[in-house]
């Protein structure tokens, strides 16, 4: 055998002989490494979780020192987000972690549609001589009236049209008077100077021609407004009980006012006008037996 041979056996047992040391060194470190987590309770809680891979034979990383974090920058509480500290136990060497979260997104509030869907108007009373109207009309509801006027469209106009109907079974026909109000359609609410207190009104939205054709597009509810003056309904005739105070105290020879002050004192005068203890309280002469 020559030289050569014994050469590269002998470097070949020193290489055997080094990775053997290195696996016993690093089986140890990790046991000694294990103890003193265990024992001390300062294990970081990232070590204890499994490795999403495998490591690579040699290459370990258990003899690198860990790396220091960068420091967390000042943070504007008025636009950066919430900002918590996570309590989890951290090694020795690494300083406490700090996790952002993001702020919850606000939550969003539907906006209200332009419509319902709904052909219809509304009025309300807003005193004895205004009213308030509003309403929604479907579009195939407006075209199919433009569509009966025909040629008549371009000299049209959007009228509310006010009915007093006060103490009748209404028809369309039959209101003791009417008027137009000119409107616009895209407005969807308008205040109505009636002028009529205490009467039952409706109103009727629809569309007028030049030669006073008009098509109704819808039909209100029916609102009373209230009177503008004082109320000429009085009683005609009053409860009196001037009869019931004779009958009480002329046989007392006393006034009201001098039975009063003898009852609010706990006195009780009796038919010769004498004067009794009275151990009740206060009461009315209507209970007085006669």
């Amino acid at each position: 055998m020559d030289k050569d041979s014994v050469k590269e056996i002998f470097l070949l047992v020193i290489d055997i002989i080094v990775a053997v040391c290195e696996i016993l060194w690093t089986r140890i470190k990790g046991g000694f490494q294990r103890f003193w987590d265990v024992f001390f309770r300062i294990a970081d809680v990232s070590s204890r979780e499994p490795a999403a891979e495998q490591k690579v034979w040699g290459n370990t990383g258990d003899d690198t020192w860990p790396s220091t974090p960068e420091e967390p920058r000042e943070i504007n509480q008025e636009q950066a987000p919430q900002v918590k500290e996570a309590k989890t136990e951290t090694s020795l060497f690494s300083p406490p972690i700090r996790i952002q979260t993001p702020a919850p997104p606000p939550s969003s509030i539907p906006e209200l549609p332009d419509g319902y869907g709904d052909n219809r108007i509304v009025i309300m009373v807003r005193d004895p001589i205004w009213l308030f109207a509003y309403w929604e009309i479907r579009k195939e509801v407006f075209d199919r009236v433009m569509n009966t006027l025909g040629a008549l469209t371009n000299r049209t106009k959007a009228v509310i049209r006010v009915y007093d109907v006060t103490d009748i079974v209404f028809n369309g026909n039959n209101a003791h008077h009417r008027f137009d109000v000119d409107v616009t359609l895209e407005a969807k609410n308008w205040y109505i100077h009636a002028g009529l207190p205490d009467r039952v009104l409706c109103v009727e939205i629809g569309m007028l021609t030049a030669n006073g054709t008009f098509r109704i597009l819808a039909r209100s509810n029916t609102v009373r407004t209230p009177r503008a003056d004082v109320s000429d309904i009085v009683d005609e005739k009053w409860v009196c009980i001037e009869s019931l105070y004779k009958k009480a105290y002329e046989p007392m020879d006393l006034s009201l006012s001098e039975f009063v002050f003898k009852r609010a004192e706990g006195q009780s005068p009796d038919e010769s006008g004498a004067d009794m203890p009275l151990s009740g309280t206060v009461s009315s002469p209507a209970v007085l037996k006669t």
